[in-house]
């Protein structure tokens, strides 16, 4: 290791209330409980019975501070209470949220800030993984044995509790030092992450970016750091689940599996397992002669397959129905094994789930859920099987839910200052309809009527109708109603895929995937769109040339992602770099405009005043649960935080509608 020091481990338990150094010197507990209250940063650590952070206790934990690190038995705990409620501490953790919820399963309620070294190790190093060991060794040069290698492997034959019982017997000082380490490797790991945060100068691309964001140390203190504890609050309240209304699906769910398996084989013409990869490989590949796109690891055997993964079904689902199948039933076979099955097995005595907010994980700062994965829950018009109806609360309490409307659309023009962009929203307009509007010249209104009308041009009413909604339409069509209605339809779709394509650095062969026209069409679709909107074209020129020449894209707080590739001599790397450079500009802006929401909202302190808890947050989505006086009261004040999320208002307002029920679906 790299110039570490390793200071001797002090013990201390009930029975064990002074320690003797190997030179001799002793410390007291009541000394030590008294260090702990005057340090001012302490790194702490929880050795416990297991994972689950609802039940899971601590058997040992480890503090660090100055040059000090001890372990120290959990019966000791309470003696420490002076400091844990102190305001002033900041508290250093790796995997902040677990450690506090073991606390909290004793009783232990921790004031101060917390810290986590893998979200500030994230903000540095987003391509790395960010497990304390791993990055003690990436930074620092230490490395000690991870749990499993020094104790043994946990599972169904033993738990946490039993290795750590184990160790307690057989080498107790290795138990004490390997549980010292994770402490002190923290509060060392802090100290450099911090230099070189402090060090890691930031910008955004956005004219009016709160001003108070320079450095990435900047953005932990102001944005990360409290944002763990909004999320510590949202796992801890967890949600609740009617599990009736997940039975009640099963049928429909299990039934619609089956009959995507059962188009399949009727597809094949013979018997296939839709689940075998090998047999969709031999259809596939063998029978279809598609070209694979990559090869498999091999595995111990060492014999390369064709891969049939999710980029394999994407790029080929357009273009065979085999494809769109299996992407289908693996879509269907995903959301009910985690919601309709999963859900079940993840809920506490009280029906609540609690899932993971994982804060270090996606690399533009989107937040990620586990355990289970709430952020790919259908939105309100695909959810067929009601599973966000399961979502409910108490009897006299109300959900709400909280969304903000076209949010990326709505960062990319005050990104870009784009006026008629900009002009539309405060217009009230649906972006998408003002965007064909412009761009295919065609009255506001008349795009407006045909979304309305779509379903309806066999209504033999159909132009009166139009008429109502979009007056003279009918002097200004050149061809049938059902043939303009199905041409101002096709405006808009294109403009929305549009819109948000380029976002995502969307080429012109994806779009005409999209809109079943040729590449010619496409592009000049793409032209069409960036000669409307001009300062949108010199804002992603801006980005990828930002990218170019700093290596990174900053959001607009100024997050920012490493992109190397877009200096690659290859031109597939270079095009991902460019597409990265937009999306973190746009998308990773959203992600920041979610937080400082979700900040801002936790500061009102609504959990006290109103008893009011923020549950969720699901990609651009808030949801709470509350008393219904209070849930109607604070409505409006909701959609007010969320539309004002930083100190200075964007060029383009943000905007957010709130909606109330007796469960997320209905609040919805």
């Amino acid at each position: 290791m790299w110039n570490v020091d390793t200071p001797e481990t002090l013990y201390f338990s009930a029975e064990n209330t002074r320690y003797t150094t190997e030179n001799g010197s002793f410390y007291d507990l009541d000394a030590i409980v008294r260090c702990v209250e005057e340090a001012e940063t302490i790194a702490l650590d929880t050795e416990t019975t297991g994972l689950n952070k609802v039940k899971c206790v601590p058997l040992y934990w480890s503090l660090a501070f100055d040059e000090v690190r001890m372990t120290m038995h959990a019966d000791i705990l309470p003696l420490f209470d002076n400091a844990f409620r102190d305001p002033n501490k900041n508290w250093l953790f790796a995997n902040a949220k677990f450690d506090v919820h073991m606390l909290s399963n004793v009783g232990i309620h921790l004031a101060g800030k917390w810290s986590d070294v893998q979200v500030m190790h994230a903000l540095l190093y987003e391509d790395r993984p960010h497990r304390l060991k791993y990055i003690a060794e990436h930074i620092l040069g230490w490395t000690w044995a991870d749990f499993e290698t020094q104790f043994g492997k946990i599972g169904k034959k033993q738990s946490a509790e039993d290795v750590i019982r184990k160790a307690e017997n057989e080498d107790f000082d290795l138990l004490k030092e390997y549980a010292a380490n994770d402490a002190w490797g923290t509060l060392l790991v802090y100290r450099e992450l911090k230099r070189q945060l402090e060090g890691s100068f930031t910008h955004s691309l956005f004219s009016d970016k709160p001003p108070y964001i320079n450095t990435l140390w900047d953005f932990f203190r102001e944005v990360e750091r409290p944002f763990t504890k909004v999320l510590w609050k949202m796992e801890r309240r967890g949600i609740k689940v009617n599990r009736k209304t997940l039975e009640d699906a099963e049928p429909a769910a299990a039934a619609e599996i089956k009959q995507v398996e059962k188009d399949f084989v009727k597809l094949v013409g013979r018997p296939i397992n839709i689940r075998s990869t090998p047999q969709l490989c031999e259809y596939f590949i063998t029978d279809q002669k598609l070209e694979p796109l990559k090869m498999t690891g091999g595995g111990k055997s060492g014999d390369r397959k064709p891969s049939i993964d999710t980029n394999f079904l994407e790029h080929y689902k357009d273009r065979h129905q085999g494809a769109l199948l299996v992407t289908r039933h693996r879509e269907l076979s995903k959301l009910h094994g985690t919601y309709i099955v999963g859900l079940s097995s993840l809920m506490d005595g009280a029906d609540r789930i609690h899932t993971s907010f994982n804060q270090d994980v996606a690399r533009t700062g989107r937040l990620s859920s586990s355990e289970p994965n709430i952020q790919n829950i259908p939105r309100p018009e695909n959810d067929k099987w009601n599973l966000r109806g399961a979502f409910i609360t108490e009897p006299g309490w109300k959900v709400m839910a909280a969304d903000y409307a076209q949010l990326e659309m709505r960062l990319l023009a005050a990104a870009a200052m784009e006026q008629p962009m900009i002009d539309i929203f405060l217009r009230g307009w649906d972006i998408h309809c003002g965007n064909a509007a412009l761009m295919f010249n065609t009255p506001y209104e008349d795009i407006i009527g045909a979304k309305k009308l779509s379903k309806m041009v066999d209504d033999p009413d159909i132009l009166e109708q139009f008429e109502a909604i979009s007056p003279g339409v009918s002097e200004r069509m050149e061809v049938s109603v059902a043939e303009y209605i199905k041409d101002c339809v096709f405006y808009r779709s294109a403009a929305k895929n549009i819109g948000f394509g380029l976002n995502y650095g969307m080429g012109s062969a994806k779009l005409a995937n999209s809109l079943k026209c040729s590449r010619e069409d496409a592009q000049d679709k793409i032209n069409v769109y960036k000669e409307t909107y001009p300062a949108v074209s010199r804002f992603f020129e801006e980005a990828v040339n930002e990218g170019r020449n700093y290596g990174y894209a900053f959001t607009v707080m100024g997050r920012r992602r490493n992109i190397p590739m877009i200096l690659s001599n290859r031109r597939d790397e270079r095009a991902l770099g460019e597409r990265l450079a937009v999306n973190t500009a746009i998308q990773g802006s959203a992600a920041d405009v979610t937080r400082m929401a979700q900040i801002n909202i936790d500061h009102m302190n609504w959990n006290r005043t109103h008893d009011v808890h923020m549950l969720l947050q699901v990609h651009d989505e808030l949801v709470f649960e509350g008393p219904e006086d209070a849930v109607n009261e604070l409505k409006s004040e909701v959609e007010v935080l969320m539309a004002h999320p930083f100190s200075v208002n964007l060029a383009c307002p943000m905007e957010a509608e709130a909606g109330i029920g007796g469960s997320w679906g209905e609040a919805k």
